[in-house]
């Protein structure tokens, strides 16, 4: 039943209000491209100096300071480790309009301009929660939270990443504990808040990195499934190996460099 769950929460594709983020991004653009022409260009871009990033912040209409920004994200991550005790958990501390995205959580990704926006709604992410806690199966669970920082081309996010690491022993899924140390890749999350300090989107679990770890390079939930042999049967939950079209043109591509020259 726990699978099934999970599977319906993994899969259910839902349509949003735009975010405050959206709504201010024109503002946030002519911003950006004032601060950008003074910044030293190179080639492929221009790279911003640290100064360059500050600037930007300090234009910005944002009413929340970037200080107080990542102390209010730091504040919601210790907040939700109390997220199983309904009665009790401030539900504030989202935005009615609050989103839940993952790297495969919430729907497709929009392609086009009129499609969805992905991710689950506050009722469906704290049902999600509350009825699948990951510290029941890895009570040492240690996301080794760190590099908090404000989006400069976006004030209202915050950025930080995570290096989990956890221990496989209490049940998953009904079943026994492998005892096996999990080593995850690092991950990046980030945080849109409205002018009020609620969550109005929470972004998790892109891998930055996916030959780190043990977890066959996936991040999130899927990771701790699949190095502990409980991964749900789709390939997105398995790691990355290529769809056959991409593998058929690595495979032409070695066989061209074996034929002779003007072949």
């Amino acid at each position: 039943e726990d699978s099934r769950k999970m599977l319906l929460v993994l899969t259910v594709p839902l349509t949003f209000a735009p975010s405050t983020s959206t709504l201010l991004r024109p503002i946030f653009d002519a911003r950006i491209a004032q601060a950008i022409g003074k910044a030293k260009s190179s080639p492929g871009g221009v790279i911003l100096s640290e100064e360059d990033e500050a600037a930007l912040l300090a234009q910005s209409s944002f009413p929340i300071a970037p200080s107080e920004l990542i102390a209010k994200c730091k504040e919601v991550i210790i907040a939700q480790a109390g997220i199983q005790d309904a009665e009790n958990y401030d539900e504030s501390i989202y935005a009615e309009t609050f989103r839940f995205c993952a790297p495969f959580v919430g729907g497709p990704t929009p392609a086009a301009p009129d499609d969805p926006t992905p991710g689950l709604g506050k009722s469906e992410y704290l049902a999600a929660l509350r009825g699948f806690d990951l510290l029941t199966a890895f009570p040492d669970m240690d996301n080794r939270y760190h590099r908090f920082y404000v989006d400069p081309f976006e004030p209202n996010r915050v950025w930080f990443q995570t290096r989990c690491s956890a221990t496989h022993t209490g049940e998953l899924f009904g079943k026994p504990p492998t005892g096996r140390s999990l080593t995850l890749p690092p991950q990046a999350f980030s945080m849109v808040f409205n002018e009020q300090g609620q969550v109005e989107v929470f972004n998790v679990g892109y891998v930055i990195d996916r030959t780190v770890g043990n977890t066959g390079g996936l991040g999130g939930a899927f990771g701790f499934f699949w190095a502990t042999e409980n991964a749900l049967p789709f390939p997105e939950c398995q790691p990355f190996k290529g769809s056959i079209q991409l593998r058929s043109l690595g495979l032409l591509q070695k066989l061209q460099k074996l034929l002779p020259s003007g072949a």
